[in-house]
């Protein structure tokens, strides 16, 4: 092939894409990821959408996309005849506001969506471990804290009094820090050492209302409504690749055991925590019995995508603008 034709290719496939952009025309089918749809206050993770623009998203994706429940999503993946609009809604983790706030959201539209529950959570009379220790360090009534973790200490100056809306960097820095030093450590252990910090430094026991999860009787309700379908998030939530292949088998089946108990039918669906997962994680989720898996792995579902890596697109708090410019990216 000549020079000349080689560029005047390259020059056609960039004007069918900036065509396709320009009609909307999606790069491919998607799986979106959700975690809460709340007002976010402070939010280190990007994790929350506001109700306001999960509505917005929604309308968009009602009129210019195919939505489906991630089960008939992969199976239509799985039959080679998923439509490239395709999409699939999700929420890790199990906050309550997705019953509260997006869950009327989604019937409204007429959207399915599916929940991933870490099975520990559910009716806990405190927060994600992740929450609760953001909730302590950020609003810690104290200019300073230390704690001392598997024999290391820790201490930190967190500057003025906290603001759980507008922390200064000295406590986001302080959070990040405890975060990742707290990752890794078994869930009993890390539950009593958020304790003693909150107790240490001045901090109430209560989580926040608005960071709560789920109530079995509010998960019932949902799944007896049919809006909203039910997935497996592991019991504790651990990064699932640093366990050992029992320790991994005793997270993944039985938090398929407890939604089974729970919902009267063992789910078919499950996502990997912070979406770590190794090939023994993948192998051990497929033994359980489980025929999707989801990842934070940051793409469309390509022809030939493995039903147990599958990728998501995380959903921030965006105008549906912003949504539809990263779905046709």
């Amino acid at each position: 092939m000549s020079r000349i034709r080689r560029i005047a290719r390259k020059a056609g496939y960039r004007l069918k894409a900036a065509g396709r952009r320009m009609l909307g025309l999606p790069a491919g089918p998607a799986i979106l990821m959700y975690h809460r749809v709340n007002e976010p206050g402070y939010d280190p993770w990007e994790l929350a959408v506001t109700p306001a623009h999960f509505d917005e998203q929604l309308a968009w994706l009602k009129r210019r996309r195919t939505v489906l429940p991630l089960v008939e999503f992969a199976e239509r993946h799985a039959r080679g005849d998923l439509p490239r609009d395709a999409v699939a809604i999700t929420f890790d983790d199990g906050y309550a506001c997705n019953g509260l706030n997006a869950a009327p959201l989604l019937a409204a539209h007429g959207l399915p969506a599916t929940v991933f529950l870490a099975t520990s959570a559910i009716s806990a009379d405190h927060e994600y471990w992740w929450d609760d220790l953001e909730r302590i360090v950020v609003g810690a009534p104290v200019t300073s804290m230390d704690i001392e973790i598997e024999g290391q200490s820790h201490a930190f100056d967190l500057g003025p009094a906290g603001d759980l809306h507008a922390p200064n960097p000295q406590r986001q820095a302080a959070y990040k820090a405890l975060w990742q030093a707290m990752r890794l450590l078994d869930p009993v252990e890390r539950r009593a050492l958020l304790a003693d910090l909150a107790r240490r430094h001045g901090m109430p026991q209560t989580g926040r209302s608005s960071h709560r999860s789920m109530t079995r009787q509010e998960i019932q309700t949902l799944a007896a409504e049919g809006v909203i379908s039910f997935g497996a998030h592991s019991v504790n939530h651990p990064a699932l690749s640093e366990l050992s292949r029992e320790d991994q088998r005793a997270e993944i089946e039985t938090s398929r055991e407890v939604c089974a108990e729970l919902l009267g039918e063992a789910p078919s669906t499950f996502a990997y925590p912070f979406g770590d997962y190794s090939d023994v994680t993948v192998d051990v989720v497929r033994e359980a019995g489980f025929a999707v898996a989801v990842t934070t792995d940051a793409d469309v579902v390509r022809k030939g995508a493995n039903h147990l890596r599958l990728p998501r697109l995380q959903v921030g708090d965006w105008p549906a603008s912003r949504l539809s410019a990263a779905l046709n990216a």
